[in-house]
């Protein structure tokens, strides 16, 4: 048997939905929804870029998926299934693979999905890509509907992944106690599907938060036109990164990582002005109002002194 048919059937087969993805067999998958709109988003992960080779493959495997699912839920979209592409060096794939597929199986039975095709090869470096599919009954999130007037909010806290991507490039130091909290804020992030999807009959325009709170809501302020008016104070922070906070000299350097740092993985959204009342009254938990749209461009950004906080316009950007 051909080594990528053997692979597919030995560690691939178990986690496919055989219905669409008829066993793995073809080169298509085919998927038939009469009720609701299919979403299709995709990210990828490069060895030495977004994982180091040492890292381990369970880990990667359970990053990839949550990253794409996190575009769903910023789309308000159930989870259906997914297509994988893997090229790897053949030196200790199999065993490489089989601890890939381990983390492939923990997140696809918790978030419900279904592997239904793919593709398999060999490289110097490990490439991974998932493309994953989702469906929306009612309507889908869209970024550029934001209104003057409605309240912006972001789910979470902001800033951890930042810190944990800062400590292994040994920029800063991390004590015992907070440093596995960081850390896997930085290498398991929690899609917010749930709340992307009750967010449907609120919302006015919702993303996520991947690049960083500021380079993330400055598309959306681009897009649809419109000032975000943003305060630090109402900034959601862990306890340990209030304390890094609280200690730090430079508090400026720090607020820039909090906000241009990336991999938070949490829902930026907005609220309008007619639905905040009976929004406000869920009492949701983890959602914090952060500011407000007006008229104009750009974003301002205030400090707890509440003067203008002027930063560089960075953030996480692929190229």
């Amino acid at each position: 048997m051909d080594n990528e048919f053997k692979i597919i059937k030995d560690f691939f087969l178990q986690l496919a939905d055989n219905r669409n993805s008829m066993k793995l067999t073809n080169d298509a998958a085919v998927l038939n929804f009469r009720d609701s709109f299919l979403t299709v988003s995709t990210d990828m992960m490069i060895e030495g870029t977004h994982f180091e080779g040492s890292e381990n493959p369970k880990t990667i495997a359970r990053k990839l998926l949550r990253i794409n699912l996190s575009d769903l839920a910023a789309m308000g979209a159930i989870p259906y299934g997914y297509l994988l592409n893997l090229s790897i060096p053949k030196k200790n794939a199999f065993i490489w693979i089989k601890e890939f597929v381990k983390g492939l199986k923990i997140d696809q039975k918790k978030f419900g999905l279904k592997l239904l095709g793919g593709d398999l090869s060999q490289s110097k470096k490990i490439f991974i890509s998932a493309t994953i599919f989702g469906k929306a009954k009612k309507k889908v999130h869209l970024n550029n509907t934001a209104k003057e007037g409605s309240n912006i909010y972001v789910s979470g806290t902001l800033g951890d992944a930042a810190i944990a991507f800062n400590f292994l490039k040994k920029k800063i130091y991390l004590e015992k106690k907070s440093r596995n909290y960081f850390l896997k804020k930085l290498f398991l992030p929690d899609p917010k599907i749930k709340l992307g999807n009750f967010l449907i009959d609120y919302s006015d325009s919702c993303t996520d938060i991947s690049d960083g709170l500021y380079r993330d809501l400055n598309k959306l302020c681009y897009h649809s036109g419109i000032c975000a008016n943003i305060f630090c104070s109402k900034i959601p922070l862990s306890i340990f990164l209030k304390k890094i906070l609280q200690n730090t000299n430079n508090k400026k350097k720090l607020w820039e990582t909090i906000l241009c740092g990336g991999e938070d993985y949490q829902l930026l959204f907005s609220i309008p002005k007619e639905k905040i009342q009976k929004f406000e009254t869920k009492k949701l938990r983890n959602v914090h109002k952060i500011g407000y749209f007006s008229k104009g461009q750009g974003i301002k950004i205030y400090n707890n002194e509440n003067k203008i906080l002027n930063l560089p316009n960075i953030g996480f950007s692929h190229f």
